[in-house]
């Protein structure tokens, strides 16, 4: 992929304010995404940036969505709110610019009899922009005064300053400078969606008094906006893209990056031999193919048995799906949250709602539904979410791309041309679990569950209990569906309600209750009141958010519920229903279960079967159109329950240790061969990895959870021993905060096993994650620490690796001197020990360190002795690789013609393994060659077949750059 010129997103609220940032963009092109939403790109004179800017209207909510949107379409690298305010300071005149060291949002609070209690929110800026501004403003001319001071934000137009509004302000936000109406919502939507650099800067138009109608009629706002602006442009003068590596490098206008070739550190009994020739990231994600109007999906749960009540709910949920009515002001994209405490029915109300609109035909492209385990032990990132909704969408195997980016830009552009679908995310704890995944296009409905109310502008339905009427129908449906003959609820009124309200009305205790009295036709609804009340300890609460309070105040309790259904199962039952509170996820699959209770699948089956009749346990199909259960689902209010009748007893803990260990032996087995097949070996056939990848994926969480378990001291050598099978998957997927997680539970495993060589190991792996996510200093230390241990334990192989990635650390850093040195170690390590794929890997990185340091005779020279060496060991992948690389090498020594052939050997092998990605590319690299080659036409056609190459990854906006360049190159000729 060639690198793109980085954007800074600039937005504003009103058209003056939009105007002043135009003036500095005289060259702009119209980009107009397909639900409307425009914006205007153009390079920023005398900076690295390319200035996209959008003008969004007033309102902090608008500006939250459409903030979201424009950050999801356009990736940029800083945000910035730029506009007018009114002052809140005597000494901030008319002109002068507040540049936003934190936001407010001054609404927030809890109104009590006591008055309105105050709440604060408030999110700081990007330090990185605030140092660039306050640079920026010492160098600028008197003309301009600034002041680095908070900002408040609100949804008012303050003309009076002595209003109660205002005096508010001045008691809770003293120390803010303006105030506006729509900076928190812009800046929270940046800073949610990740490591955006974001800042909000105000240039002042009024004193946020009764003067303000006169200040705007005599010019003050577009004095204001002009002001800010200036500022605005001075900042990102200032500041810096993020830029690696650092090192000293010759200007490549559309050439891709490097590709490097990080070596695995291998060991019989731990993380096995080297990585593939191509690592995840750099560009040889291989994305699917897709038709013009995909078919309509659903992984919709079915509809939830005995649903009762929720009318209201309902009323003001089903409008927020349903289509807009035309001529309606358009939202950019709608989204819905239902929330309320763990088992208020949140899920349930969500599916009955989503199949209603399905059945009015409001969703022609489907349903997407993700539970994202938010109050479990370890929820699902939105990255792990993504994989499972794209499989949803057809896209799985080999057509999955490698890359956490890709996969996300994927599931985009699937949605971009997906007919109206409605996306569930349900059990959600954090906006990080969601918002990556939220549509850019607004014909979606998106629908969130939480037990909290989301920090984001969304229309909110907070669930209450049931009221006792519909608390009683639960429980009379849910029999009468069993048996329409049971006439218990009509005989016994007043015991059917003291049994709701001994369920706190908590429809999943009600649930729970109906499922005991269904059970067990002859038992009188009375006797079960009076087994729940002498439960033990009847007001024992459970930990981790069980409890929840009605609109009184009033504690709700599931424990007595939970502990009399516990006691009424049969023996066998009740062990797997504690084995499974104890399994490392909240969903476990059926081989797991078997291997946990060390039962047979289909002992283990029969028991599931009877325990999901009791509402303790919940089958999860699959997404594959077959139907069939795939896991086993607890509510995280049963695990809890269920790990705390383990707790309490001795017997019963070790009966945990000896089932978790049963778990992690079997994981590790199941680990070990997934991770067999990721790896290429010389000699050997590449192997089909998306099969493994797949599968891994799907056990993600629970495998980095059960590894986890070394901590636990019988348990060190065998989850040490599975830290090492999953390192490489979460190496080729990116997922680096989790195999920064593993690496130190392998390493701390090993020192307590006394297990030298898996330390090291463990160690150079941790180097690898420490490097890609920029702890470069530490990743080095890592590396060097494990080289060492290698040398002292007379392990040429693995020392050579460790030498290697030392190697791109150091490079990374920006010591090419040191680099070159370690990749030469490394290669003369694998020579001696005659590792030939080992050494073919160390003459490809050393061979860009030579380029970045303009050795440039050199790296052609060590390209062209990997390139021979991939091709002895039978390595594709690797062999274009090096053809690239040395492609780029030839271009800088103006040997074109030889770089034209080297790109076209790549050319060559990309498609030979179907990688559209990396054949566009590959194609824009002859494409720039042949321009250098003063071929324009060649040149053009180049970038269109790149432009097509792309289309058929599913990279638009990598498709929509190639086209430009040839559009460049046709404007030159005409």
């Amino acid at each position: 992929m060639p690198e793109t010129q980085p954007t800074a997103l600039v937005l504003t609220a009103l058209t003056l304010e939009y105007a002043a940032i135009r003036a500095h963009v005289p060259k702009r092109e119209e980009l107009v995404h397909r639900d409307g939403t425009r914006a205007e790109r153009g390079p920023l004179a005398d900076t690295p940036w390319q200035l996209v800017m959008a003008e969004l209207g007033m309102g902090a909510e608008r500006a939250a969505s459409l903030t979201t949107q424009l950050i999801s379409w356009l990736r940029p690298e800083a945000v910035l709110f730029v506009g007018v305010a009114g002052s809140l300071k005597a000494d901030i005149g008319i002109g002068d610019v507040v540049v936003g060291t934190q936001v407010y949002e001054i609404h927030g609070g809890k109104q009590t009899s006591e008055g309105f209690l105050v709440r604060p929110k408030a999110l700081p800026c990007s330090h990185a922009l605030d140092q660039a501004a306050r640079s920026a403003v010492r160098d600028m001319l008197p003309g301009v005064r600034a002041h680095f001071l908070p900002i408040a934000t609100g949804d008012v137009v303050l003309a009076d300053a002595e209003s109660e509004i205002a005096r508010f302000i001045r008691r809770n936000y003293n120390d803010a400078g303006a105030i506006e109406m729509e900076g928190f919502g812009a800046l929270q939507a940046a800073q949610l969606a990740g490591r955006l650099d974001a800042l909000v800067i105000r240039g002042i138009s009024d004193r946020a008094d009764e003067g303000k109608r006169g200040a705007d009629a005599s010019g003050s706002q577009e004095l204001a906006a002009t002001q800010a602006a200036s500022v605005t442009v001075a900042v990102l003068r200032k500041h810096l893209p993020c830029k690696d590596p650092p090192p000293p490098r010759p200007i490549e206008v559309g050439t891709t990056k490097p590709r490097t070739g990080t070596t695995s550190t291998s060991g019989a009994e731990s993380f096995m031999d080297p990585a593939p020739a191509r690592p995840a990231g750099d560009g040889d994600d291989i994305v699917p193919e897709r038709g013009s109007v995909p078919v309509a999906i659903t992984t919709l749960p079915p509809r939830p048995p005995g649903f009762t009540g929720r009318s209201a709910e309902l009323g003001r949920l089903l409008p927020r799906l349903a289509p807009a009515q035309s001529g309606a002001f358009p939202i950019p994209l709608p989204i819905s949250a239902v929330t309320g405490m763990g088992g208020i029915g949140k899920t349930a109300l969500a599916v009955e709602a989503a199949h209603k609109a399905r059945a009015e035909g409001w969703f022609p492209g489907g349903t997407l539904f993700a539970d994202l385990d938010g109050y479990g032990d370890n929820p699902v990132t939105a990255d792990q979410a993504v994989l499972a909704l794209l499989d949803a969408l057809g896209v799985r195997g080999p057509e999955l791309p490698q890359t956490t980016a890709r996969q996300l830009d994927t599931y985009r552009a699937l949605l971009e041309r997906q007919d109206r679908t409605l996306l569930i995310l349900d059990n959600a704890s954090h906006p990080s679990q969601y918002l990556p995944l939220l549509p850019v296009t607004g014909h979606h409905r998106v629908l969130i569950t939480s037990r909290d109310r989301p920090d984001f502008p969304v229309r909110v339905i907070d669930l209450g209990i049931l009221d006792p009427e519909e608390s009683a129908a639960l429980i009379s449906r849910a029999l009468h569906d069993a048996d329409e003959r049971d006439d218990r609820p009509d005989r016994e009124s007043d015991a059917l309600r003291q049994l709701a309200s001994l369920c706190g009305h908590l429809p999943l205790a009600l649930q729970i209750a109906a499922a005991m009295l269904r059970r067990r036709g002859h038992l009188d609804i009375a006797s079960l009141v009076a087994e729940i009340e002498k439960a033990e300890d009847l007001t024992r609460v459970l930990d981790s958010g069980s409890t929840g309070t009605d609109l009184s105040g009033r504690s709700l309790v599931i424990r007595p519920v939970l502990e009399t259904s516990y006691r009424r199962l049969p023996v066998d039952q009740a062990r797997l229903l504690r084995l499974l509170a104890l399994a490392p996820s909240a969903e476990t699959r059926m081989e797991a279960v078997a291997a946990l209770a060390d039962l047979s699948k289909e002992a283990a089956l029969s028991l599931l079967d009877g325990l999901a009749t009791t509402h303790l346990v919940t089958p999860v199909r699959g997404s594959d159109g077959t139907g069939l259960v795939l896991r086993w689902r607890l509510h995280d209010l049963v695990r809890v329950f269920g790990v705390g009748v383990v707790a309490e007893d001795a017997g019963l803990k070790e009966e945990g240790e000896a089932a978790r260990e049963r778990l992690l032996e079997f994981l590790c087995g199941w680990a070990a061969a997934a991770d067999d097949r990721l790896r290429w070996r010389p000699g050997r056939p590449e192997p089909e990895r998306a099969e493994a990848l797949a599968k891994l994926d799907g056990e993600r969480t629970g495998l980095v959870v059960a590894a986890q378990w070394a901590g636990m001291g019988r348990f060190a050598e065998t989850a040490g021993r599975l830290a090492a099978h999953v390192a490489e998957y979460l190496d080729l997927r990116r997922f680096f905060d989790d195999l920064i997680t593993v690496c130190l539970v392998a390493q701390e495993a090993a020192q307590r096993t006394g297990n030298p060589r898996a330390q090291a190991i463990a160690t150079d792996y941790l180097g690898r994650a420490l490097r890609q996510v920029g702890e470069v200093d530490k990743a080095i230390d890592a590396h060097t620490c494990a080289r060492d241990m290698f040398k002292d334990l007379k392990d040429c192989h693995l020392e050579a690796v460790a030498w290697g990635n030392l190697g791109l650390a150091l490079q990374k850093a920006g010591c090419l001197d040191k680099a070159i040195s370690a990749h030469t170690q490394c290669r003369d390590l694998s020579r001696d020990i005659r590792n030939r794929h080992r050494e073919a890997i160390a003459w490809d990185n050393l061979g860009l360190a030579l380029r970045y340091a303009r050795r440039l005779d050199e790296a052609i020279d060590a390209h062209t002795h990997a390139r021979d060496l991939f091709q002895e060991v039978g390595d594709r992948r690797g062999e274009g690789m090096a053809w690239s690389n040395l492609g780029l090498a030839l271009r800088h020594t103006r040997e074109v013609e030889k770089a034209i052939e080297a790109h076209a050997k790549d050319l060559e092998i990309c498609e030979e393994f179907e990688d559209w990605y990396g054949t566009g590319a590959t194609l824009e690299n002859l494409g720039d060659a042949h321009r250098d080659a003063h071929r324009p036409a060649k040149a053009g056609t180049c970038y269109l077949r790149a432009a097509d190459a792309y289309i058929r990854a599913n990279a638009p906006g990598e498709a929509a750059e190639a086209r430009a360049m040839a559009q460049n190159l046709r404007g030159r000729l005409m």
